[in-house]
């Protein structure tokens, strides 16, 4: 009988999930975030921003499409367009517009610059991290596009691969900004786990996988020291800035996957022996992902820009004590929102 999980995703996602609470903590000293007031960047910190955010939101890009594969290939479940639509406002959109209401007046709501106009694109555009939701919203519409008309090829993988590295010159709405960039590694996912046996029986064994994670870091390496390395954009101008960016997206597709594949074949080996089930542990982890993903930048950017704890704990252990702060407060929050019915309609 055919299992009804995956177990290398129930490990995978709190994995990812976790190092991203983790990068997260850490952004401050990479650039993602402004440094708060009274605190230093600490050069081993972006080292360690570098690092982790090589493959970590592509990861949920991808496993979300290497689980519509399963259920729709495995599973027969074949949802006609409106019900599936609908599913994934429920599932995305809905929680993005409760949370981003709440993120935005709590943190921000700036009542002298306020517009309704800004207001309502940022709300359905995803305030803060929420970004995330309907840019997945839109690569699951794609993905379901492309499972209904059969358009599955390598051919389509590298024409996506090949738009994902091409800058959006324009700015747009409602997750969209980012679409060509995410749809590849959503795509990848259900490639992969269409051709799961092909690419595995190829690929799984250690010195395939060591390989990946030397050119993982190597490649990596060449992009933040050669090619854009950090301030870099204070003295970049004209045709140069852009050839840069340009040869920083190429390289970053390249170390993504590496990485990537990397984690996927070192979590398949150990989730693929013979009797193997996941703990309760890992499981109970699966099911609070959602949860610790919404609530985690509520609590980090109150904790950095809101409080005085970057003052009182300094530059060196602000982002630790952030993290341990945020992580255990959302893991509590996803809890006790997933004992009421309200809570797990919406993340449950």
């Amino acid at each position: 009988m055919e299992k009804k999980l995956l177990y290398e995703v129930s490990i995978i996602r709190p994995l990812i999930i976790f190092l991203l609470v983790v990068l997260h903590s850490f952004t401050i000293y990479g650039g993602g975030w402004e440094m708060p007031e009274g605190i230093d960047g600490v050069p081993v910190y972006y080292w360690m921003c570098k690092l982790i955010s090589g493959f970590r939101v592509e990861t949920i890009a991808l496993v979300a499409g290497y689980v519509f594969a399963y259920q729709s290939i495995v599973l027969g479940r074949k949802y006609e367009f409106k019900s599936f639509a609908w599913k994934k406002v429920k599932r995305l959109l809905l929680p993005m517009l409760f949370f981003g209401l709440i993120y935005y007046f709590l943190l921000k709501f700036d009542k002298a610059n306020f517009t309704w106009g800004s207001f309502i694109m940022s709300i359905l555009s995803g305030p803060g991290h929420l970004w995330f939701l309907p840019m997945l919203f839109w690569c699951f519409i794609s993905i379901w596009l492309i499972d209904r008309f059969r358009l599955s090829s390598i051919w389509l993988l590298l024409v996506l691969a090949a738009v994902s590295i091409v800058p959006i010159p324009v700015s747009l709405p409602f997750g969209l900004q980012r679409l060509s960039y995410f749809l590849f590694y959503c795509y990848a996912g259900y490639y992969l786990y269409e051709n799961k046996e092909k690419i595995v029986g190829k690929c799984q064994n250690i010195p395939f996988i060591v390989v990946l994670c030397v050119l993982y870091f190597a490649l990596l390496l060449v992009n933040y020291i050669w090619v854009i390395p950090y301030g870099w954009e204070a003295n970049a101008e004209g045709t140069m800035r852009y050839v840069r960016i340009f040869a920083s997206s190429g390289l970053k597709l390249l170390y993504s996957c590496c990485g990537i594949m990397a984690l996927y074949l070192i979590v398949l080996k150990y989730s693929s022996k013979p009797n193997y089930c996941p703990s309760k542990l890992v499981l109970k982890s699966n099911s609070m992902c959602y949860g610790v993903y919404v609530y985690h930048q509520f609590l980090l950017v109150f904790l950095y820009y809101h409080t005085q704890l970057p003052v009182l704990v300094g530059s060196y252990a602000l982002p630790f004590v952030g993290f341990a702060i945020t992580f255990i407060v959302s893991v509590l929050l996803t809890w006790l929102t997933l004992k009421t019915k309200f809570g797990r309609a919406l993340i449950g």
